[in-house]
This record gives C-alpha cells, structure tokens and sequence, in this order.
C-alpha cells in the first residue's frame, strides 16, 4: 500500500511538473463501453480519448421547462440558445467562392457557383427553406434553418446536418446518430449510421464515403436493404459539437455548467412564491403540546391530506379541517396560532435571485441590457458593454465560420454532380457589422471623402444603401443632368451663364 502511494505521489507531481503532455480535455475522464460511464482516474490507467455523450434527453427537457427540479430555474435555457442565435445569424452572412492563385477560375463558372452559394445560404437563413421539401408536415413557422441548428448544438451540445443527393438538407436527432470510428485513429470516421423507429420498423441508414445503405427491418428480421453509390467519396454529414476540447468525440451543453445555478433559482424562487402564499394563508400551528396524538383524536374529523411537491413526487400528511371544527381543544401547555413568514423575506430572496441572475451574466457574457434589464447605476454603461458583447458575438462568428464552411463544400460538391457549371472548392465567409454606423455620422465621413476625391460617387452611393445597383444609379443619373444641362443651354454656352449669375450676386451683396 505504500508502494502504491508513493507511486500515485510520483505521477503527479511528474504531471504537474510537465513532464507528460497537456492536452484541452476533461482530464481523466472516459467511458466504459455502451453503457456510457463517466469515471476519473489517473491517465496511466485509462483510454486518453473522451467519448462522453451528453445526456440529450435530459438537456432537451431542461431547455422547454421539463425536466424535475428545474421547471423554473431552466427558463434561462430558451432565452440564452434565443439570444446567441439572432444575435451571430440575425443579420446573415455571405459565402463565396475562395479564388485560388495558382488556378484561374472561368469567370462565367464563378459567377454562377457564387450565385447559386448565395441561393443557398438565403434558404438557409429563411425559415426552413433548405430542408428537405419531402417533410410537408413539417412547421416552417420557426426560426431559420441556421438558427435552429445553433440553437440546438447549443442546448443539446452536439447536432448532424446530412446533405441529401438533391442538395436538401436533413436534421436528425442527435441521439438517432452513431459514428464509427477507426480503433487506432478516433479522428478518422468509418461511417454514421442514423436509427429510425417508427412502430415495430427500424430504419437505418448508414453513411460512408463510397456508399450509404438504407435497411429496414421488422423486429430482428431485414425486410428490405438498399444500396446506393456515394460519389463524392466523403461521408455528406457535418456534426456540430460545442465547446468540444481536444480529444473529446462530443460536443457540451452551454446549460452544462450553469446546472446547479438553474437549481438554486429554482428552490429559491419557489420558496418565495411559496412564502408569499403562505403570508396570505397562514399555517395553523398548536405548539407546547404534550400529546399530540390525543390532540388530533379530540379534534376529529381528520383526513389523509394527499399532495404533489414541485418535483412531481406525491405524499400524505394527516390534518385537521379547522372548517369542520370550530373550536380547537388543546392538551396541557398547547397554544394555537397562525403562523407565517417574518415581513421582509421577499427582499433577501429577490437579492439572492438577482445575485444568481448576474452570476449567470458572468459566465454567458450577456450583458443585462441585452436581456431587456434596466441598468444600474453600479453597473457599466450600455456603451461600453455594447463594445465587449460585440466582440463576444464576433469570436462566435469565427467559431461558427468552420462547420459553415464544411456544409457549404459538400453543398458544392453533391450539386456539382448535376451542375456541370458548379465549381466545388474551398469558401470564404464574411459576416455583415453587427452595429450599424450613426448615420449622421456616415454622412458626415462620406462627404468628407466625396469633397476630397477619395472615393467614386457609386462607393458612396453604395453605403447609402438607398438602391440596389449603384454603379448602374450613378450612370443613369450623370446621363439625366447631362440631359438636363443640355436642354437648358442647347449651344452649350455655360460660361456666360456663369458671369451673369457671379455678377449678379455682387450687385446683391452691395446693396445689402
């Protein structure tokens, strides 16, 4: 045993020290098998690959006020996935092909797979449009597609979005997904099988890179198996994990961490609104009795009083009904009153609420204005944290450009196929300002710049966004004055012009 010891002291402070590799993980952590076991032990001991799945079922019933023990508490839950969505994707993106400097593209193939991307990313960002248009049960009063598939890796951790042979999109549930992955490379995917029941069927489609296989069975029997060529040779699934570490294979809940805050907000809101009933319906309360059982058995009638806790969990309590008695006897030393909660509980627990609510600011970084709060004169201005809350959404953006990215490439790549026009390769994505400049502001710096030649009348007529094609506005305008100026002096004499009117603002001026 102190062998043992000895050793376990000496593995940690060779890893404190450095000496073995430190790699972005939950440390120690890994599963046992099917059965999904989450145990800590020392790395020398374990697999150094973390395959926890997170708990969907669980997570998706916190997130629409579900699940036991957080029905209040798990409010956040909407409202956050809600706020990072609009706020990365609310004002949309563009995607466009990335021009490689060794090859020259075609110009009239560029200008056509850039706007058959920019057709796509629009379905994307409409309500649904991009799915697959066979679901016509499908609800398209919702969220963009972008936004519902953020807002799921956010609250479940991880989501798949396969991309079908006719370019539509398909979202199945997470917990539907298997990855096969090779044994001496976790990074490498065999194949994603997606598991259907629909009654006593089984549907299971199995995607790999040469070919995905579709197989129904009843019960334990296949009653059909279908085979179908996959020519683009990658597997058309792009999984999207958040907050995934290094060798994690899953993604985590944005609600994983803030669990024990929805918790306490739970309890303690309850027991405030509990307080709150119980400050217009006091509890009776005999107290100094020396006999309790004879008590109840002098103010009978009495009942089993059956009730359900917030939890959902059902209970008895024996009570007296004070309406059926009219006069209480009591035992030696007993006395009867109303009891109930000291006057001012409701501020200590709106503080302790509130020291949660900004607690829960803290580690989302949503500033409290966002939420639609009042500021405080202790907190800092809008301004400022308008500053910090935008950087914060674009670090997401980048975060999020990768596996937009991915999904528009096998977008291309299995559209090619039928596009001979399509050029598939590599994209580049640009995210609008998230903060609109003050327009008196932008005028200002736009004439500055017009006044000085610095910039082309259509680049200011652009940023004025007040039409659709500038360069065309700005011609047809310069050919309207030139029609205007001509019809006024036909000969083209505008310099006489000119002397009369300069003179004729002298005479003004002197008689002034």
């Amino acid at each position: 045993m102190v062998a043992d010891g000895k050793g376990v002291i000496r593995r940690v402070r060779e890893f404190i020290s450095g000496r073995q590799q430190v790699v972005s993980e939950m440390i120690g952590r890994y599963v046992v098998a099917a059965a999904q076991t989450t145990l800590y032990k020392f790395r020398s001991y374990v697999k150094t690959v973390d395959e926890t799945i997170p708990d969907y079922e669980f997570y998706d019933k916190l997130r629409r006020g579900k699940a036991n023990g957080y029905t209040l508490g798990g409010l956040f839950a909407k409202r956050i996935e809600h706020i990072f969505a609009t706020w990365i994707f609310g004002r949309g993106l563009t995607v466009t092909l990335k021009e490689e400097t060794e090859v020259e593209f075609p110009e009239d193939r560029l200008e056509h797979t850039n706007e058959r991307l920019a057709d796509f990313v629009t379905a994307l960002l409409d309500s649904g449009a991009a799915e697959d248009e066979d679901d016509e049960d499908r609800d398209d009063n919702s969220s963009s597609f972008l936004m519902r598939v953020y807002k799921d890796m956010l609250g479940l951790g991880d989501q798949y979005i396969i991309i079908n042979p006719d370019g539509s999109l398909s979202i199945p549930s997470p917990d539907t997904v298997t990855v096969e992955r090779d044994e001496t490379d976790y990074r490498k995917i065999l194949a994603v099988e997606v598991t259907q029941k629909l009654g006593d069927r089984t549907i299971i489609d199995r995607y790999e890179p040469d070919q995905r296989i579709k197989t129904i069975k009843k019960g334990a029997e296949v009653v059909d198996k279908q085979s179908f060529e996959n020519l683009i040779g990658r597997i058309p699934i792009v999984h999207l994990a958040y907050e995934r570490s290094g060798n994690e294979t899953h993604g985590h809940p944005i609600h994983e961490q803030l669990r024990p805050l929805y918790d306490q907000y739970d309890d303690i809101i309850y027991k405030q609104l509990d307080g709150a009933r119980l400050m217009g319906n006091p509890i009776p309360t005999l107290e100094g009795l020396e006999d309790i059982d004879a008590t109840i058995a002098a103010n009978k009638p009495t009942e089993q009083d059956t009730y359900t806790d917030k939890d959902g969990n059902t209970a008895t309590r024996t009570r007296i009904n004070l309406d059926q008695n009219t006069v209480l006897l009591l035992g030696s030393g007993g006395s009867f009153k109303f009891a109930s909660p000291e006057k001012g509980f409701t501020e200590d627990t709106k503080t302790a609420l509130k020291s949660l609510f900004l607690l829960l600011l803290d580690h989302t970084g949503i500033p409290e204005f966002v939420w639609g709060g009042e500021l405080t004169s202790a907190r800092a201005t809008s301004e400022t944290q308008m500053t910090q809350w935008v950087r914060d959404i674009e670090g997401r953006q980048k975060d999020n450009g990768g596996w937009i990215a991915r999904l528009c490439k096998l977008w291309l790549d299995m559209m090619a196929l039928i596009d001979p026009r399509l050029m598939a390769g590599a994209v580049t994505i640009e995210w609008p300002e998230l903060i609109e400049e003050d327009e008196d502001t932008k005028i200002k710096r736009l004439d500055f710049a017009m006044v000085h030649n610095l910039i082309k009348r259509s680049t200011a007529l652009a940023q004025l966004h007040l039409v659709d094609d500038a360069e065309t506005e700005v011609r047809e305008a310069q050919a309207e004055a030139d029609e205007r100026r001509e019809a006024m002096f036909p000969d083209g004499d505008t310099f006489g012009f000119r002397q009369d009117l300069n003179q004729a603002s002298q005479e003004a001026e002197e008689e002034d």
